[in-house]
């Protein structure tokens, strides 16, 4: 934790928007041991974070009207200012213009060329350490955008975040592109499945949490009063995955490493 600023376009913190707080911290203590705790951000309101120890993982907010329940996560960018000026030019767009979080950084969201929204942040106070991989179970462990314009995109974020990008077949999966952040995988890209889009999901950013067994996580999820969109399934040689809804509908997949 002595480098004060995180690396541009590490994925740093995550955030639930979720119109029944309660329940949305009850279904994920049980998933996931989580435990919460709840800062005053002043002209903010109250702010439930969830944390396993001393890691945290994850907030909780108020959906704005219209906004379905959803996860979004944050980038870390040197300038969030700067970052907001390159989203047009790049064929994006601010939605949220910056703003200072007292005693934490500062924040804007953007939307990408095919509407998926990403949060960019500039930190106040030092990072926390890079997780191991694989990460532990519990903790976010990958990010996927799904979208409908995969060039454009590919355009947006490696001129806001820098990353070098990779793209292969991925057998069944289709085209599959990496993000890379030097030499660690940051996040991954995907057109958005057929069967999403005919569903009316729009671009999107889906977060991956990890898991000991993705076959019992999903059981779970369906006992807590959640969804299984995805069953588990196997990606060869690098573990399963499953993608589910929180019993408000948000979205989110868990990932068992190989």
């Amino acid at each position: 934790m002595s480098d004060p600023t995180p690396p541009t376009g590490r994925f740093v913190w995550y955030e639930l928007a979720t119109p029944d707080r309660p329940a949305s911290q009850d279904f994920y203590s049980e998933l996931f041991g989580w435990q919460w705790q709840e800062e005053d951000l002043g002209e903010l309101g109250p702010y439930p974070m969830a944390h396993t120890g001393d890691a945290w993982h994850a907030g909780l907010v108020t959906p704005q009207e219209g906004q379905p329940p959803s996860w979004s996560a944050y980038v870390s960018v040197p300038d969030v200012d700067r970052a907001c000026a390159q989203a047009s030019p790049l064929g994006g767009q601010v939605l949220v213009a910056g703003q200072d979080i007292p005693g934490v950084g500062r924040m804007a969201v953007l939307a990408d060329p095919a509407g998926a929204v990403i949060s960019v942040f500039t930190g106040a106070n030092p990072p926390p350490p890079e997780l191991p991989d694989p990460a532990p179970v519990g903790f976010f462990c990958w990010n996927e955008l799904l979208t409908t314009d995969a060039d454009a995109c590919e355009g947006f974020y490696t001129g806001l975040c820098g990353y070098a990008v990779e793209a292969s077949e991925m057998a069944e999966f289709g085209k599959y592109w990496v993000f890379r952040r030097g030499e660690r995988m940051e996040c991954g890209m995907m057109p958005l499945p057929p069967q999403a889009a005919e569903a009316g999901a729009p671009s999107h950013w889906l977060p991956y949490l990890a898991t000991a067994d993705v076959a019992a996580t999903a059981v779970r999820v369906a006992e807590l009063g959640g969804q299984v969109f995805c069953e588990p399934t196997d990606i060869p040689q690098m573990g399963r995955f499953a993608v589910c809804a929180d019993p408000q509908g948000a979205v989110f997949a868990v990932f068992q490493n190989a």
